[in-house]
């Protein structure tokens, strides 16, 4: 024990960092005479369609392992002198899913050969980890839009922000929250590999093909000890090539003349709306690869296009092109093995909007251009007991968002600033009017290095173990640039009302350079015990923020400064931010197999996670980036500014991440309590797992997590002090059109600057149960059905908090995130229940029957008034009384998608499979969204519906 104890310390101070996420399977074996005794010393060879031959050993107790195996088919041979050899094939390996035998071998006087079936069932006794695989099979085959984001809505638990039909919404991000994870605790992974956007934290760096992946996994729950977070793990697992040269080639169609026709509801029509839907859609690409030498070293290549041409719901074309692609070497030298790969991802958009067509006059969209490249590589060693594998990836990310009306020269190269007419918003949230909107760009680039290792000590303390430890280093910059025309926005709050006001927003241009870096320890113990597994782990992360130096400008008008005392030009020096995300985070799990065969299994898990900062740290304590002061706008009726039209006079401003307290000073007046840290998610999951022969499983498991310790943000008075209550007052009753009376609060005293701490009792949380069943593909069909109920509910304090604008609204009421990325904007995600269903069915003829059903509660539909401000300008949400958040919501949605595929043998390595998928097979016209402003004569006027129905006709090719 003390010689296992200096080797662990040695490698874990010897190694460098570890990855959040595998993208590989686990075989584990024993192998006894048929009296139970082990036997030792037996030779155990992997052979695999995309691996080397692999040969292991039996122990003292007859067990064997193979570790970190990619997804794919394999076989098992057992062989020793005087013994009848043992052949298991067939056996199919999914990411992150462990696969555990127990063999008999009987003595014989000849040589033969027994070939077993059936050995392993579905049911992982080793892991209690809530997870979901999609599989080659059903990526290929069911009809989905083929992206990330619609293949989310396939997994049991995930609410999309929006839905896509045949894709519309590809190349869009979309916001998704799996069994109640908060969006910034999500990770996007590269066969392992973290790419998680730093700056838009929980984001997808690019825009992933997924027609070029094998697999993806997607974990709920139960996170492993390698995950730093609670949230929605997601794992991209490449396709890789194996001793035969082999490849596929495909392509997918959909024009507008194969749109159902689609009758609108008479209000939209009336408002000169019309179906959104696609113009034209074109998903094509190759894959190939094969071996360099064979068994030895092996190549695969991919590239993708998705040229989506979509209509909106003012029937103007909004286009995207997404070009992916990937290039990657393996190679295995008996226990040496490695990998290295490059990954592109670039996406080139035209007209993108922020609020979406409906609400956005054409010509203030932008054309993008993004987001950049990978590279990744790795090394695995086995010695033995011990494997240790060592990875590294490096992202070079990063977009632009370039003004789409605007001419080349659209830059002033004297001053930088951005050149062009004015932009006029209009209304709150309602409508983006004409202009040039602002010209972004950003770099994004991230660095994973990563070693990690498994440790197996076996007749220990009466059970066999396995020791899991690693270090883990990740660190991201972002520099970026934002410019407003003239440095400005001139802002409408009503268009139909001359004499109701206006202001103008005077925004200085941007110039960000953060970064941040997080190192990780991690150290697990998976002991088995006969029918008992148990996992004990725990979890050490810090993340702390940093600036580098940085220069912004002031603010000038018709070439002029103004604002000079409280906008001037600024420079930062480059510094490390004092505060941190420090969290320790323990995790226990239990797995019992109650009939000793692997087919009903008991689990239970209880963890603690802390969250990911990203940039958020360094951002807060940015003294540069987006300063904005908006002005009462005096316009004289030509909606064009001019001297003389804007206030002078402070106190009828309103400030924005403006430091009043000392506006030329290098350093933020800012300010983080000297005990803030990480927001932490506790989690209790118990589930029994049924598995049936080698491809059903069922399952039921209840989940419980609260995520406490919130971020609390207030402010910081000008005497310095951190503001309380006191500065809060109960300003006015406010009454609504529909007679109802609701409190309204403001301020007495505007603060100069921001405090920052965490929230000691409030809290949310997720509570549900939800059922499984899942059947891969074999016997002519593949099935995957979920029914979910759960109640997300957000439980606040009146102790801490200090305005209580709202508080009875959201006080026991749900927790519903706002979509407010990728044009779509208004979307509060919550549905307490959800049912899916997904499936394949093989016809005579060879005729496959394809299908996606989805149906859940509508999302929330929070009504609200408007009241303005006691003194100064703008306006403030009042929430209707009597109510809570999630008692209105939208009318329930269900979707259905069918397809079918005919595959055509071609020769013995090749066929031909023609598809065609019916989206929204039943044209349903459900309503997305509603115009939720009391009071008005627009209320409750539709605003989003689902698109048409639509065909898709496509080939796959497989050589």
């Amino acid at each position: 024990m003390k010689k296992l104890l200096t080797m662990l310390l040695a490698i874990v101070v010897l190694s460098g960092l570890t990855f959040a996420q595998g993208a590989t399977s686990d075989i584990y074996g024993t192998v006894v005479l048929p009296d139970g005794s082990a036997i030792p010393g037996v030779a155990v060879t992997l052979t695999g369609e995309v691996i080397g031959v692999k040969v292991a050993v039996t122990s003292e107790q007859g067990n064997f392992r193979f570790l970190k195996l990619p997804p794919g088919v394999v076989e098992l041979k057992l062989e020793l002198e005087g013994f009848k050899t043992v052949v298991q094939k067939g056996i199919r390996l999914f990411v992150g899913k462990n696969k555990t035998f127990n063999f008999q071998m009987e003595t014989t006087q000849l040589k033969e050969v027994v070939e077993v079936k059936g050995m392993a069932t579905v049911v992982d006794t080793r892991k209690t980890t809530v997870s979901v695989n999609i599989s080659k099979e059903m990526i290929q085959s069911l009809p989905t839009a083929r992206n990330p984001w619609t293949i989310l809505n396939l997994v049991p638990g995930m609410m999309v922000d929006r839905e896509d039909v045949g894709g519309n919404e590809s190349g869009q991000q979309s916001s998704f929250y799996g069994h109640g994870a908060d969006s910034n605790d999500t990770t996007w992974n590269l066969d392992g590999a973290n790419l998680t956007d730093p700056s838009a934290i929980g984001a997808a760096p690019a825009y992933l093909n997924i027609n070029s992946y094998e697999e993806l996994q997607v974990t709920l729950g139960n996170n492993d000890i390698t995950a730093q977070t609670g949230g929605s793990q997601l794992n991209f697992v490449t396709k890789r090539a194996g001793n035969k040269y082999s490849g596929d080639f495909h392509l997918y169609v959909e024009d507008e003349a194969w749109e159902m026709n689609q009758t609108l509801p008479q209000q939209m029509v009336d408002d000169g709306l019309k179906s959104p839907g696609i113009f034209r859609l074109y998903q094509y690409g190759v894959n190939f690869g094969g071996p360099i030498i064979k068994d030895k070293m092996w190549f695969f290549g991919s590239w993708g296009v998705q040229d989506i041409h979509s209509k909106t719901i003012a029937q103007t074309e909004d286009s995207t092109w997404l070009v992916s692609g990937y290039a990657k070497v393996n190679f295995q030298l008996d226990n040496t093995s490695g990998s290295v790969q490059y990954t592109s991802d670039n996406k080139k958009k035209w007209g993108r909007m922020d609020l979406g067509a409906g609400s956005q006059d054409p010509t203030s969209g932008w054309n993008q251009i993004g987001p950049g490249s990978v590279i990744t590589g790795g090394l695995q060693q086995v010695m033995g007991n011990l494997m240790l594998s060592f990875k590294f990836a490096y992202t070079d990310g990063g977009f632009s968002l370039i003004p789409g009306n605007s001419s080349d020269n659209y830059i002033d190269e004297e001053t930088g600033h951005l050149l062009g007419m004015e932009s006029t918003v209009y209304g709150w949230w309602e409508y983006y009017g004409g202009g040039i909107p602002d010209y972004y760009s950003t770099n994004r680039d991230t660095l994973n290095l990563a070693l990690d290792g498994n440790y197996f000590a076996e007749g220990v303390l009466g059970g066999d173990h396995e020791i899991k430890f690693g270090v883990d280093y990740y660190t991201g910059t972002t520099t970026s640039t934002d410019l407003y025309p003239h440095q400005r926005q001139l802002w409408v709050w009503d268009k139909t009302d001359p004499d109701y006001y206006k202001e103008v927003w005077f925004k200085s241009d941007t110039f960000i350079d953060v970064g941040f870096k997080r190192m990780s320890f991690y150290l697990s113990d998976t002991a088995t015990f006969g029918k008992l597994t148990a996992n004990l782990g725990v979890r050490y992360d810090k993340e702390q923020g940093s600036h580098n130096e940085v220069t912004n400008p002031g603010i000038t008008f018709n070439g002029k400064p103004i604002f000079t005392e409280y906008l001037p030009a600024i420079t930062v020096p480059a510094r490390t931010i004092p505060a941190a995300y420090e969290t320790l985070s323990p995790r226990l799990s239990l797995t019992y197999d109650i009939t000793g065969d692997g087919k009903n299994v008991v689990k239970l898990s209880v963890a603690r996670y802390g969250s990911q900062s990203g940039n958020s740290i360094a951002n807060f304590m940015g003294k540069v980036g987006w300063r904005e002061i908006d002005v009462y706008w005096a316009d004289d009726g030509d909606h064009i500014l001019e001297e003389g039209e804007f206030s002078d006079d402070p106190s009828w401003w309103t400030w924005w991440n403006v430091d009043t307290a000392n506006p030329g000073a290098a350093l933020s007046s800012n300010r983080f309590s000297d005990d803030f840290n990480s927001p932490l998610l506790d989690e209790l999951t118990l589930s029994y797992e049924r598995g049936i022969g080698e491809d059903i499983a069922l399952s039921i498991t209840g989940f419980y997590k609260k995520k406490h310790n919130l971020v609390h943000t207030v402010g910081i008075m000008a005497d310095g002090s951190v503001e309380d209550k006191s500065n809060w007052y109960h300003a006015e009753d406010y009454t609504f059109t529909n007679g109802k009376v609701a409190p309204v609060y403001f301020r007495h005293e505007a603060p100069v600057a921001s405090y920052r701490s965490n929230y000691k009792d409030a809290y949310n949380t997720y509570m549900a149960a939800q059922f499984a069943f899942t059947k891969r593909l074999a016997n002519k069909w593949m099935m995957n059905a979920s029914f979910t109920y759960s109640d997300w509910s957000a439980t606040l304090s009146k102790n801490e908090r200090l305005d209580l604008q709202n508080y009875d609204y959201f006080d026991g009421g749900v927790v519903a995130p706002e979509s407010r990325g990728s044009g779509v904007r208004g979307i509060f995600v919550n549905a307490s229940w959800m049912f899916k269903l997904s499936g394949l069915y093989q016809l005579p003829f060879g005729v496959n029957l394809t299908g996606v059903l989805s149906a859940r509660e509508g999302y929330v539909a929070p009504y609200y008034e408007l009241t303005s401000r006691p003194v100064g300008l703008g306006t403030t949400v009042v929430y209707e009384p009597g109510k809570k958040m999630g008692d209105d919501r939208l009318p329930n949605f269900w979707m259905l998608s069918l397809g079918l595929e005919k595959t055509f043998k071609v020769s013995d390595t090749a066929s031909a499979t023609l598809f065609i998928d019916a989206y929204n097979v039943t044209n349903n016209v459900t309503t997305l969204k509603v115009d939720t402003r009391l009071g008005r004569t627009t209320t409750d006027n539709i605003l989003r519906v689902l698109n048409p129905g639509l065909f898709q006709f496509g080939i796959r090719v497989n050589f």
